[in-house]
């Protein structure tokens, strides 16, 4: 199921969404899903509120009823993005823009993923899980994705299948590692491009 175009969504990152949607008074059922996103990252499942996501978007309750049948459906879809669309918009617009070199797509994709807060959304997703069998099914979904994209990227580059699996493995943790920032020095954002690319990246046989 889309939930806007698909090129809007792979630009849209977390940072980005308040100048967004703001800036248009129709709200599309993207806005809902990346607000209750928003909520999510910020204080967990229990912010996900229908007062909290129109008071962050500055609308009535009309908009949502218009886009979602009940608050329960909003959860439905909330969890169905991340599980689908969500997990491989950053390999696609990393091919869209650096083409197939997997070195490069691998590059772009963790830049993107990045910047639109990926891993601070992994977490919050995880979290939900542990109580919701919508959300632990989209995250299960999110990682196959993931699985079968970085799997086939470390193939491309040479890489035998173990070694392969190995990367993607130290990838997935990466992901999703929840960490106090405070202990992080050099910071996170740091660690994560040396160890992708003086260590995953590094030995290549086609790299």
């Amino acid at each position: 199921m889309c939930y806007g175009k698909r090129q809007v969504c792979s630009r849209l990152t977390i940072q980005r969404f308040r100048n967004y949607a703001m800036g248009r008074k129709s709200k599309t059922k993207a806005d809902w899903v990346q607000a209750g996103q928003l909520l999510l990252i910020e204080r967990g499942i229990d912010a996900v509120k229908l007062h909290c996501l129109t008071k962050k978007l500055n609308v009535s309750t009309g908009s949502f009823y218009h886009h979602f049948k009940s608050f329960d459906n909003y959860l439905g879809s909330l969890a169905e993005f991340y599980g689908s669309e969500q997990a491989q918009l950053p390999f696609d617009e990393a091919q869209r823009r650096v083409g197939n070199d997997p070195a490069l797509q691998l590059r772009e994709a963790t830049t993107i993923f990045g910047v639109g807060s990926g891993r601070q959304l992994n977490i919050a997703m995880r979290s939900w899980a542990q109580g919701d069998q919508r959300a632990a099914a989209a995250v299960q979904r999110y990682d196959e994705v993931l699985i079968n994209n970085l799997d086939d990227m470390f193939a491309a580059l040479g890489f035998d299948k173990i070694a392969a699996k190995s990367r993607t493995l130290i990838m997935m943790g990466l992901a999703s590692v929840d960490l106090d920032p405070e202990l992080l020095d050099p910071g996170f954002g740091e660690r994560w491009v040396y160890i992708r690319d003086q260590l995953i990246l590094s030995g290549a046989p086609q790299g």
